[in-house]
């Protein structure tokens, strides 16, 4: 893409601009830290809530005890690539956010049914990609979770 001479002035300003914190008039611009968080995938499920066939799994996603969101459940499978994405913003420094994962299988009659649970905790990860939450029922290992959380500083307008 050929940029004319004045857009590309404006976009290093832009660029100079964000990285400085500051608005057109050299003015501060107020930022906030928010974070994404990926569900990735779910793996190798060996907990069966069904008599038959295999588990319609969803998982439950909390931040600091209060429900973010759920991936859409997906039908008959213990493992599977999901790729989806929750974005919020945690009271305090975000890296302090407590994850908390609940595996449910969705089911068409009465209530769905809990697989197992896991945690993560950024604030003793050396790495916040690419990790694997392992799930656990009754303390027995039924499966993990793959996930990857970001955290990001937005422009406040």
């Amino acid at each position: 893409i050929k940029m004319t001479k004045h857009r590309k002035q404006w976009y290093q300003r832009r660029v100079r601009e964000q990285k400085e914190g500051t608005g057109p008039s050299g003015t501060p611009v107020e930022t906030t830290k928010i974070i994404e968080l990926y569900v990735d995938s779910i793996n190798n499920i060996t907990r069966k809530t069904d008599v038959v066939g295999s588990i319609d799994p969803y998982v439950m996603v909390y931040a600091n005890d209060v429900l973010v969101g759920k991936t859409k459940p997906v039908n008959n499978t213990t493992s599977v690539v999901i790729n989806e994405l929750f974005v919020f913003k945690s009271k305090g420094d975000p890296i302090t956010t407590k994850l908390r994962f609940t595996l449910m299988d969705d089911d068409d009659i009465g209530d769905d049914d809990e697989v197992g649970s896991g945690s993560f905790n950024p604030a003793v990860e050396e790495s916040l990609d690419n990790q694997l939450i392992h799930l656990k029922w009754k303390g027995k290992d039924i499966g993990s979770l793959s996930i990857t959380m970001k955290i990001k500083e937005i422009m406040l307008v």
